[in-house]
């Protein structure tokens, strides 16, 4: 789990899924944000807009029947319509209406606002004007206490309010004086004008939802490019060691091989970067082993050719005969000169994965010691013990004979040269059922540790001081790693100074048959 979430896939997973959350917190918060200040708006734009009914109200009611009582049934209606405690409080400061309670004490006497209320602060004051002349204030508060509940149709009944009467001389209104009359039922004025405050809508809530969608089409543009923003800094910072690798790649193609990425953490970039490090240092060891080659070929090439000039100069220069001696000299350094050009064309096939094998079931017994007996005499000359041993058990083995007979060569050649006069190389067969394994051996000097991994490197030489004569190219041991990768075998090689050195090779075999010992050569 946590290398998934370390991984990129895992980091742009997460990192989409934080976006999309905080995109969606985003929107959810401004949404329930602006829509509490829409409904609050709204609620405030109903208020504001029954209140002007309720004054309207009010003002038309007490114009159509200069009665109290009328507008003491109308604020009734208000208060049960809306739920509001509506008081009308005239212009000496008594209350003359109450929607929720009788207007008279038990004295039948009106109250101030302060005797009837502990705060009077509550309410909000709206002055009514009739023929611009004002007649009181309407109190309203919009969010009574819930022990207060609004008069019924049953509160309604007599009334010791008397009309307001105007004064044909002054034109001033008198205050209100006490009567008898009784009051039953509200006039049909009233009634109409009540019905007309009950037939009024609210404002629709096509507005509280316009201002919603409005309001949620804000938030998801705002949150769509808090995101891509979010998105793109998380990518950003996520592709950052991409974008090194992208850069370093395009160096790396120019023929910049020193390129390399830092190397952070275990996720898909770093192991990414790992690689492509590796990548680059083995291009930078190609490319320099392949300089080195060119200068090893033109170096092995140089020579024998060089000879060969000059004696061709000197015999057309009258300097040397063209005698059997001189002729024999440039015959060696043709012979020498077309086997390293066959080794050069050898290994190039090898590497291109082309090198065509003519293989066949047998048992490589005979291919080896034929090989090993054409040393014969030249180990005999250095006084050196050449001798082949095998087990009782010999495998059957699928093989090139010419490229088998060309690994041994090659093994007892190299084996010969490292190995010093009264010396002893040995060459051992063994296997099973699983294949065949040849080992080579000599009591040479042996190899350094420093030198082993570079043994079978192309022109490569342990010994820097030996010349072409003596040690040859430097291809041998390599063309011996080619042909037996190439049968899909193997070879390795143990060594240490002064103990000698030991080439063993394994190839895959099919059956054995019992064969008889071999004696020394």
């Amino acid at each position: 789990m946590y290398s998934w979430i370390t991984s990129l896939q895992g980091r742009l997973t997460l990192g989409f899924a934080l976006v999309l959350a905080l995109s969606i917190a985003s929107v959810s918060v401004y949404s329930a944000y602006a829509t509490r200040i829409e409904t609050e708006r709204f609620t405030e734009e109903i208020e504001l807009a029954r209140a002007g009914r309720a004054e309207q109200l009010v003002r038309d009611t007490f114009e159509a029947n200069q009665d109290w009582n009328e507008v003491q049934y109308a604020i009734q209606q208000v208060g049960n319509l809306y739920g509001w405690r509506v008081v009308l409080e005239d212009e000496s400061g008594l209350i003359v209406a109450d929607s929720h309670q009788v207007v008279r004490d038990a004295q039948g006497l009106f109250e101030t606002l302060s005797e009837r209320f502990a705060r009077p602060t509550r309410f909000t004051r709206r002055p009514v004007y009739v023929n611009s002349q004002l007649i009181g204030h309407l109190l309203v508060d919009e969010r009574p206490a819930r022990n207060e509940r609004p008069l019924s149709m049953r509160d309604f009944f007599t009334s010791s309010l008397e009309q307001f009467f105007v004064d044909q001389t002054s034109g001033q209104l008198a205050p209100p004086r006490p009567t008898q009359i009784p009051v039953q039922a509200p006039s049909q004025t009233t009634s109409d004008l009540v019905a007309e405050v009950l037939e009024y809508v609210d404002p629709p809530l096509s507005n509280l939802q316009s201002s919603f969608q409005r309001s949620l089409l804000i938030a998801g543009i705002a949150s769509g490019l808090a995101g891509l923003l979010i998105v793109t800094i998380f990518t950003r910072q996520a592709l950052a060691p991409i974008r090194g690798l992208t850069a370093a790649a395009s160096r790396l193609g120019t023929g910049d091989l020193s390129q390399r990425v830092p190397e952070s953490g275990s996720d898909d970039i770093g192991e990414l970067a790992i690689t492509f490090n590796a990548m680059a240092s083995d291009l930078e060891v190609a490319r320099e082993r392949s300089r080195q080659l060119t200068a090893d070929v033109a170096h092995e090439l140089r020579t024998p050719l060089t000879n060969i000039q000059g004696y061709l100069e000197a015999i057309k220069d009258g300097v040397v005969d063209a005698d059997g001696e001189t002729i024999e000299t440039l015959h060696s350094q043709t012979i020498h000169l077309a086997n390293l050009v066959e080794d050069l064309r050898i290994v190039a096939i090898a590497d291109a994965g082309a090198l065509a094998l003519s293989k066949s079931f047998d048992s490589p017994v005979r291919v080896i010691k034929d090989a090993v007996l054409n040393f014969a005499q030249r180990a005999r000359e250095r006084s050196i013990d050449l001798s082949i041993t095998k087990t009782d058990t010999v495998p059957i083995i699928e093989f090139d004979e010419t490229r088998l007979r060309q690994i041994v060569t090659n093994l007892i050649e190299n084996a010969l040269i490292h190995t010093p006069k009264d010396g002893r190389v040995t060459v051992d067969i063994s296997g099973s059922s699983n294949g065949m394994v040849m080992s080579v051996s000599d009591t040479g000097a042996g190899i350094s540790i420093d030198d082993l991994p570079r043994i079978f490197d192309q022109f490569y030489r342990a010994d820097p001081s030996r010349n072409r004569v003596t040690g040859g190219a430097g291809l041998g041991l390599t063309i011996v790693k080619r042909l037996v990768e190439a049968h899909g075998g193997t070879v390795s090689v143990a060594s240490s100074p002064g103990d000698g050195t030991t080439f063993t090779v394994a190839l895959p075999g099919r059956e054995s048959f019992p064969r008889q010992k071999s004696a020394c050569l």
